[in-house]
């Protein structure tokens, strides 16, 4: 294997982690595996990933990339000449399995929690109904994706494949402790066979858990932090996708609150999140006007695209959000994408 200065923070079981290691083994790329215990957050995790304090973390050469989806983006864009391409090449290929990644962290994953977590028959009937119902419609993805091949990305392991492979440990477990059949040859032929073939690819079959062994840790673990919430896995991918700028929820909030003591308590954590924006700004823009540098980039129109809420809250709550001396990068930030030929005509004004 080729040597880089790799490490990956994080836990046997997540199935977020496997993809991490999966990649890397696609790659061909040597790397640290640093375990990360239950129920604690070293110092090291703390420091490489402070917005979400979660695993996977890939740090390379001593940079930190969080998110399993976007660290497997990561290791196929930097690493072009090792192994083959975990992206499709085209780009309307690639849009489409980005979409049923996210489709599988969004819809198609919470469900087959919530199969583990229901306590009534009924809840777990319904989640159960759900899981299945996402199958089939993942095995019409596989045969429009996998064009009569064995993996989603053709003869080779592939992006959609790794996004939804990494559950696969995950789906036996609940099979076995929850008695149910999930992934059914006679229902979803192509996926089952799948299965077995990306189980047992050697890129794959070393960090893919045993059923039992898993079965083991997902009743440890759910005896000992029921009440702290889950450590290996992230919280609902929605809510994480919601908090991709963690002052959008709390500015929500604040928009809608209506007590005077409401505002106040909403105000700190905007402010607390402007100023940490303030910061990746600085380290994004590397002294340019916007956080993609000289033009308006990703992070630009994230962000960007709420400065017209934000100016009403202010104008409707009579606060100061983006204030010039707290905030002088984003103030004039703000300034330069709202009036940029590629926004102004679509801005709403306020």
């Amino acid at each position: 294997m080729a040597r880089n200065d790799l490490k990956i923070l994080g836990a046997w079981p997540s199935p977020y982690v496997m993809r991490t290691r999966i990649a890397l083994n696609l790659k061909s790329l040597a790397y640290d595996f640093l375990e990360e215990q239950y129920g604690t957050k070293s110092e090291l995790l703390l420091k490489s990933n402070p917005i979400y304090k979660k695993i996977p973390i890939l740090i390379h050469d001593g940079k930190p990339i969080c998110e399993s989806l976007i660290i497997v983006q990561y290791i196929d864009e930097n690493w072009t000449n090792f192994g083959h391409s975990i992206l499709p090449s085209h780009p309307y290929d690639r849009a489409i399995a980005r979409f049923w990644a996210s489709y599988i962290d969004d819809k198609w994953f919470p469900a087959l929690r919530g199969v583990a977590a229901a306590q009534e028959e009924n809840a777990k009937k319904a989640a159960t109904e759900t899981v299945i119902e996402g199958l089939v419609l993942l095995e019409d993805v596989f045969k429009n994706c996998s064009k009569g091949k064995k993996f989603f990305g053709g003869d080779k392991i592939g992006y959609l494949d790794i996004a939804l492979g990494c559950f696969l440990g995950w789906l036996k477990v609940n099979e076995k402790l929850n008695n149910v059949n999930l992934l059914d040859e006679s229902r979803t032929p192509g996926l089952y066979k799948w299965a077995e073939d990306f189980c047992g690819d050697s890129a794959v079959k070393d960090v893919m858990p045993e059923t039992d062994k898993l079965a083991q840790a997902a009743k440890y673990i759910d005896e000992n932090w029921t009440n702290s919430g889950p450590f290996i896995l992230p919280s609902d991918p929605y809510n994480r996708a919601i908090a991709q700028f963690g002052w959008f929820p709390s500015f929500c909030c604040l928009a809608v609150s209506q007590r005077e003591d409401a505002i106040k308590a909403t105000l700190e954590p905007v402010f607390d999140s402007l100023v940490l924006l303030e910061d990746a700004f600085k380290n994004c823009n590397k002294g340019k006007k916007f956080f993609g540098g000289d033009k308006i980039g990703y992070m630009d129109i994230v962000l960007g695209c709420f400065l017209s809420w934000m100016g009403v809250t202010q104008k409707m709550n009579n606060v100061t959000l983006l204030d010039e001396a707290k905030i002088p990068g984003l103030y004039i930030l703000a300034e330069d994408f709202c009036a940029n030929s590629s926004v102004k005509d679509v801005i709403t004004e306020f």
